[in-house]
């Protein structure tokens, strides 16, 4: 009630002070029935008004009765939606935690490598003809080819060069 009643004070003050527009008045001379009103005359009569709102609930206990009546039915309503709007944000989180928790069970601890990172990202050519010409214009630039097991580079001989896999974007 009270607020209502700031509310009421501080927009009748806005409205006094505000200029009048040009054209509602005549300039200098006043409209038949109608008086010019001092801010500062304004301002005594609203805080006056304002001192005697403080006494209001003792002249009229029925009406302030009521007022917190209603206050207390609005407070338990704001209260009761904050407690339905926490419990959906709760239900909201706890629905998000348990959708990590599956994630986090499908995939082992420690392994979050997916198969894209686990393909190789390149794959030495097959020795043949070829190679053998690259790896002899290769070594007059970066040195004698490195000695490795014969093993590792041992090819079928019907199969041709295995193809390397497409370039990653970087």
């Amino acid at each position: 009630m009270f607020f209502l009643l700031r509310i009421g004070f501080w927009l009748t003050i806005v409205l006094l002070l505000l200029p009048s527009l040009p054209g509602t008045q005549p300039s200098g001379t006043d409209a038949p029935g109608t008086a010019q009103v001092d801010p500062l005359k304004a301002l005594s009569a609203a805080s006056s008004a304002v001192s005697d709102a403080g006494g209001f609930c003792e002249r009229e206990p029925q009406a302030c009765a009521i007022g917190s009546e209603i206050i207390t039915q609005l407070g338990s309503r704001a209260e009761a939606g904050a407690q339905l709007l926490l419990g959906y944000i709760g239900d909201q989180i706890s629905e998000q935690k348990r959708k990590a928790a599956e994630r986090a069970a499908a995939n082992p601890a420690g392994d979050t490598l997916t198969a894209h990172d686990l393909s190789p990202a390149w794959q030495a050519p097959v020795a043949d003809e070829a190679g053998a010409r690259a790896d002899a214009s290769s070594s007059a630039i970066f040195g004698p080819p490195v000695a490795t097991p014969a093993s590792v580079n041992a090819a079928p001989a019907a199969a041709p060069s295995i193809p390397t896999p497409p370039r990653r974007p970087g």
